[in-house]
């Protein structure tokens, strides 16, 4: 995917926007007034500015990482304070993937932005973090209403449920959302919390023994 993503339309639009190689940052809009979610490239997000005429109000970093980064400070000289931010956002801590990620919940727009923590169909690598810390934000953002929708840093998901497969052959609702990713990968992507649970085996992990042995598993798949 090339091109930015219409995710959601009223009473807020959410953009999935396609930078570098497999990222996604994010710009949730609320009339003509925007806040980007990561920033791993600028042009891309500038172009869908300029395209949709929107007025960028705020940035928020899911983590310190450059795929994340790096378009950071061109995009801060395009800000304009004020304006009607498309809030409340509740800022969750989310550390594991590295000691200060953190994701962002909207939910009044019922999405749940989780950069490199969860990504869609698994979670991060742990690259500076801890994996029981990785595993408690896990639980974390498993607390969300169901009916959320997931929004990772990373499309990851065709290598991530191919790796849930062979962790539970028999899970038809892994299959499904395979199947579904290769007619129509926005759908299969950005899933619902509750679909989440039902097809990424880290947020099926019992117990730290169990996610840890599966993150490992993931790192040599």
């Amino acid at each position: 995917m090339s091109i930015p993503i219409l995710l959601k339309q009223t009473p807020f639009r959410i953009w999935a926007v396609p930078v570098l190689n497999d990222n996604f940052v994010y710009l949730v809009c609320r009339g003509q007034d925007a806040v980007l979610v990561d920033a791993g490239a600028a042009q891309p997000v500038e172009t869908i500015l300029q395209t949709e005429e929107l007025t960028l109000r705020q940035i928020l970093l899911t983590h310190g990482h450059g795929d994340h980064t790096a378009g950071a400070a061109q995009l801060q000289a395009r800000i304009q304070p004020g304006g009607r931010l498309p809030e409340p956002v509740e800022t969750l801590a989310l550390p594991g993937h590295t000691a200060g990620d953190q994701g962002y919940y909207y939910p009044a727009a019922g999405v749940v932005f989780t950069g490199d923590c969860l990504i869609n169909g698994a979670c991060g690598r742990v690259l500076g973090g801890s994996m029981q810390a990785l595993f408690q934000s896990i639980q974390r953002i498993k607390q969300l209403p169901g009916e959320t929708r997931v929004l990772g840093g990373h499309d990851y998901l065709m290598d991530n449920l191919q790796f849930g497969l062979q962790q539970e052959p028999g899970n038809a609702a892994i299959q499904a959302r395979l199947a579904l990713y290769r007619q129509d990968p926005p759908a299969a992507l950005f899933a619902t919390l509750a679909e989440e649970q039902r097809t990424n085996v880290f947020l099926q992990a019992p117990d730290l023994a169990t996610f840890s042995a599966l993150r490992n598993a993931k790192d040599h798949f």
